[in-house]
């Protein structure tokens, strides 16, 4: 019937367009795409390559590397048993600077203040604070308060910011993230993953949104951060006026004041396992949510965040747009079989190195990816990624304080 009309000849033509558009999607997923997604996962390599070719070369030298001093600051929320686990790996710091550590509580508790008591018994070598927002404030960010609080309580110049939910992963944290301070940098941003996620989505959810932040700073173009895993120096706060610019929102300590400090030429990436630090939680999925609903918000006002995000939904399209032209191709050119049988040949090309990509970039951030559904998890991310928008732009008096 379609020969007739003269139509067969039109669809196998439409039938090889479809193969060179699905070629083309290949090479773009392989080259542009697949070499952001392991920006990260480079980096890490050569910056240990770095290290073990300084430990070779001051192999002879006696005297150890003096590290800046720093001022930890702990953001608590009356987790005790976190904060004591949290001030134990901080004492176990490998780290050749004056250490001192403030503990900023999120309303008085009783039970905080003997933790940090009980611990400065047991190491009076330790120079460990503690300090509290009153219960009694409104109609502003507690946590912003907290965190100013810190940084004007600290007494040295690096300040570096964590909170009472996190586990330290190595003893070598303090000098990671601050080592590219001795370089001359004034914002280090550290990696935060979420211990016990269950689901794969969200596990997926949580590499590829901290991938899309990361890769972009690695790029030289840093637009926000985590407040689990950050430092910076006292003068850009205070030349900042601290939070002023987002005194209206309960949040936006990481993301929208790191977006207004950090720059290609101050800010530096802290990548490994010696800087990574894990967030406990109770119920990590609803722990995830609501820090996921927080950034989807205020990720709005943060400038430069357009160009990263729009690189990775291209290639979500170039993903799409391959599955459309490799079924129009093997569809209309039947019954030759070969240019079918040259689509189908693109698809271990393609998925296998994309999978080999991201489960290396999740094992960087200390998150493990299944890897038989990480091809339905990248077609389909883009899901969840408007179902946060949608529910991160409904009312909610959680994001302004002016609502309370």
């Amino acid at each position: 019937y379609y020969a007739s009309r003269g139509l067969g000849d039109v669809y196998k033509r439409q039938g090889w367009v479809c193969l060179a558009v699905a070629f083309v999607c290949v090479v773009w997923l392989l080259w542009p795409y697949r070499r952001r997604v392991l920006l990260p996962v480079r980096v890490a390599r050569a910056e240990v390559k770095g290290r073990k070719a300084e430990a070779e070369k001051s192999e002879g030298d006696s005297e150890a590397l003096q590290m800046p001093d720093v001022s930890v600051i702990i953001y608590g929320t009356g987790n005790v048993e976190g904060l004591e686990n949290l001030l134990g790996q901080i004492a176990a710091q490998r780290y050749t600077g004056k250490v001192e550590t403030v503990v900023v509580n999120d309303g008085n508790c009783e039970d905080m203040s003997d933790a940090v008591t009980r611990f400065s018994l047991l190491h009076p070598e330790r120079e460990v604070y503690y300090t509290f927002v009153p219960d009694g404030a409104r109609n502003l960010s507690r946590k912003k308060l907290c965190l100013s609080l810190g940084v004007k309580a600290a007494r040295h110049e690096i300040v570096v910011l964590t909170t009472c939910d996190c586990i330290i992963c190595s003893d070598r944290w303090l000098e990671r993230m601050t080592a590219p301070m001795m370089r001359g940098k004034e914002v280090v941003l550290g990696v935060a993953s979420m211990k016990g996620l269950k689901g794969a989505m969200n596990r997926f959810d949580e590499v590829a949104t901290i991938a899309t932040w990361l890769t972009s700073a690695l790029s030289g173009h840093p637009y926000r951060g985590t407040g689990y895993n950050l430092a910076y120096r006292r003068r850009l706060f205070f030349d900042n006026k601290g939070f002023a610019g987002s005194l209206t929102l309960h949040f936006g300590d990481d993301d929208i004041f790191v977006n207004r400090i950090a720059t290609a030429e101050n800010t530096a990436v802290a990548l490994g396992r010696d800087a990574l630090v894990k967030v406990t939680s109770p119920i990590p999925a609803a722990t995830y949510r609501e820090q996921r609903l927080r950034h989807s918000y205020t990720g709005r006002k943060l400038r430069g965040a357009f160009r990263s995000r729009l690189m990775f939904a291209i290639s979500v399209a170039a993903m799409w747009l391959w599955l459309a032209a490799t079924a129009g191709c093997i569809v209309m050119t039947l019954p030759n079989a070969l240019p079918g049988c040259v689509a189908l040949a693109l698809l271990p090309i393609l998925w296998i190195p994309l999978v080999v990509a991201w489960k290396r970039l999740g094992r960087l951030m200390g998150v493990s990816l299944p890897a038989a559904i990480l091809p339905f998890d990248m077609l389909f991310h883009w899901v969840r990624l408007l179902v946060w928008g949608i529910r991160s732009g409904l009312p909610s008096r959680k994001n302004h304080t002016w609502r309370n």
